[in-house]
């Protein structure tokens, strides 16, 4: 008559403990390498109208923000889309970046992050010793389109956030401007909001 081992059931307990840890393990780094695209630190919700403002000078359309309003460029005529804050406490500058072919085959791999690093030499140049640096450099993603951004103080010590972007095969830059507004996250959600309306 046969006998059978005694069952170990602390064993039998350690091997589902052991074989629930690592199945957790692996959801997680499943996950991870699952998880939507990287997001920007201002977030992207504020109230749109039904309104679009049209660019004048190429096909760049996007939605105007509750409280906001569209104007022309008359005094240099080089923002090609410009929305205003009602009580003029702000603005949105859409501005082309405008980039040689020769320049966009060089730099074809990253171009992306290429167009930002000139537009941020500009930057650098216009202030010259005055230059503070760049903050809050970042690159995320709204609707499927992707992102980068910086931010820089100008001569009047305002702090300037821009968001350079590819649309119809131009690069554009979007810089919101605190006029008199300190509410600066309040001006970037703004700015994000109107970035995710970019069809």
């Amino acid at each position: 008559m046969s006998r059978t081992k005694p069952v170990n059931k602390n064993l039998i307990q350690s091997k589902i403990i052991l074989s629930v840890f690592i199945f957790f393990i692996l959801f997680l780094l499943t996950a991870a390498g699952c998880s939507s695209s990287p997001s920007s630190q201002y977030d992207s919700n504020y109230l749109l109208t039904a309104e679009i403002a049209r660019s004048k000078a190429t096909v760049l359309n996007v939605k105007i923000p509750q409280g906001w309003f569209t104007a022309e460029d008359n005094e240099c005529n080089c923002i090609d889309l410009w929305l205003i804050k009602d009580d003029y406490s702000a603005t949105l500058n859409f501005v082309v970046l405008n980039v040689d072919s020769l320049t966009i085959k060089t730099i074809k791999n990253d171009e992306l992050n290429a167009i930002t690093e000139i537009s941020k030499v500009f930057k650098k140049i216009k202030y010259g010793k005055n230059f503070k640096g760049f903050t809050n450099e970042e690159t995320f993603v709204l609707n499927t389109k992707i992102f980068t951004a910086y931010e820089y103080h100008d001569e009047s010590n305002r702090n300037i956030r821009v968001v350079v972007f590819k649309a119809n095969d131009k690069f554009f830059e979007l810089s919101a401007i605190p006029v008199k507004t300190e509410n600066l996250s309040g001006l970037y959600k703004i700015q994000n909001s109107v970035l995710s309306s970019i069809k």
